[in-house]
């Protein structure tokens, strides 16, 4: 029929675009942008925002988003007139309004397990490049940029840092590359786990997820270490929960004070340099993530409702300290400076309950009636991993990590409404 050709179409330039997402967030945007403007079309028919609570409550950050920048623009005093713009609040919006868009309008297109396992492998093949050039970078020197397409594509890569890691590839920052391969991570670990008889899907998969984990390690993260060693427990469920419990107090007794002494040190020795110098904390200034933290809730205390605007805290940051920092290095005291705590607790308040709910249908429920989806699995792991690295550095402000994170949130959405369903039915 001719709406079944339409969606056909629309799910194409969907994946299409979900497969240069990790190349090209201009080609992908060629692609995803009619799709989305299709998936739209799709939801009002459907019955506009279906009384879905995550729908309505990302509707209202949305909304108080754009108030807040409006009076930070035409209403409210600026606060440091010198320093900073509060037009840089409604530059600031497109950080957050067009990314509640793909939330609800791509949701058509993985509103079943088989397009959410489609979608799956799709993510996967368009990381290849990252992978490539990670590689070419670290082992062969590639120094770009590279270019294709009339600039469509464009790589810009450098060289590492003394031959000690800094595998950044593509993206030219070994924290979102780390932060990309971390949420590609779990599904790579899904196919892995997948039953099949085929060696050669299996060989892929195995070799897939063993490349993207040595591409981890290489770009020498701490954020993205966090993310290789919270992933498979996290896969794995409650038993591995167990294990980053156990690891956690492990790392506390590796770098705290209090535990100084000859067993601590003889266990850091054991310890290749490269992980070593990662967990060494002797070398930390008052610049540390704490002392970012305690200023981003000095300034949210200035004007808690509405928040002092977009890209404020570097300025206000540089301003106190004389020194430079891009942001608060947490996603949730970063919102909170930009546009007030309201706007943060129902954000903040979305994912965690968003995440609880999927956690009991993915995780608790599907295990007793042992009908277990590694894919679903996945999800979740994505953008749990996610959310906790947040709490300490930024990655969201890269477009095409955010927009690949408001994806996974759709179907964690979608998976939550679609066992909902099965248990009326049933």
């Amino acid at each position: 029929s001719k709406n079944f050709n339409k969606y056909k179409l629309g799910e194409l330039f969907f994946l299409t675009g979900i497969f240069f997402l990790c190349s090209s967030i201009v080609l992908a945007g060629i692609f995803l942008i009619p799709s989305l403007i299709y998936g739209s079309v799709l939801q009002f028919r459907k019955n506009f925002f279906s009384k879905n609570p995550w729908q309505i409550s990302f509707l209202i950050c949305g909304i108080l988003i754009i108030f807040n920048a409006l009076l930070q623009k035409f209403i409210i005093p600026n606060k440091f007139p010198e320093i900073w713009d509060p037009n840089l609040s409604l530059i600031g919006t497109a950080n957050w309004i067009p990314l509640f868009w793909v939330f609800w309008a791509c949701q058509p297109f993985l509103n079943s397990t088989e397009k959410r396992r489609t979608f799956s492998l799709i993510i996967l093949a368009g990381s290849f490049p990252l992978l490539l050039t990670g590689f070419g970078q670290y082992y062969f020197n590639w120094i770009g940029p590279y270019r294709t397409l009339n600039g469509l594509i464009t790589w810009y890569l450098r060289p590492t840092v003394d031959n000690i890691g800094n595998l950044t590839g593509l993206f030219n920052n070994a924290n979102y590359t780390g932060t990309w391969f971390n949420l590609i991570l779990p599904f790579c670990i899904a196919f892995v786990f997948e039953k099949t008889k085929n060696f050669f899907k299996k060989s892929i998969s195995i070799s897939f997820l063993i490349a993207i984990g040595f591409s981890i390690f290489l770009t020498n993260s701490r954020n993205a270490w966090l993310g290789l060693s919270l992933v498979l427990p996290l896969f794995i469920g409650k038993e591995g929960i167990i294990l980053i419990i156990f690891g956690v107090f492990l790392l506390i007794f590796l770098i705290s004070p209090i535990f100084s002494g000859e067993l601590q040190s003889n266990l850091i020795n054991l310890l290749p340099d490269v992980i070593s110098s990662q967990i060494d904390i002797s070398g930390y200034d008052e610049n540390t993530r704490l002392n970012l933290l305690v200023s981003a809730i000095e300034y949210i205390k200035m004007s808690p409702i509405t928040g002092i605007g977009a890209a404020s805290f570097p300025s206000i940051y540089q301003l106190e300290k004389d020194i430079y920092y891009g942001h608060s290095h947490n996603l949730f005291t970063e919102l909170a400076v930009s546009y007030g705590v309201p706007v943060t607790i129902i954000f903040a308040g979305s994912i965690i309950s968003l995440l609880v709910v999927s956690y009991d249908k993915i995780f608790l429920r599907k295990k007793k009636t042992k009908n277990i989806s590694f894919i679903e699995r996945a999800f979740w792991v994505s953008v749990f991993f996610f959310f906790i690295s947040q709490l300490a550095d930024i990655q969201y402000f890269e477009g095409r990590i955010s927009i690949l994170l408001w994806i996974l949130i759709a179907a964690l959405k979608n998976i939550i409404e679609e066992n909902t369903t099965r248990k009326k039915l049933t």
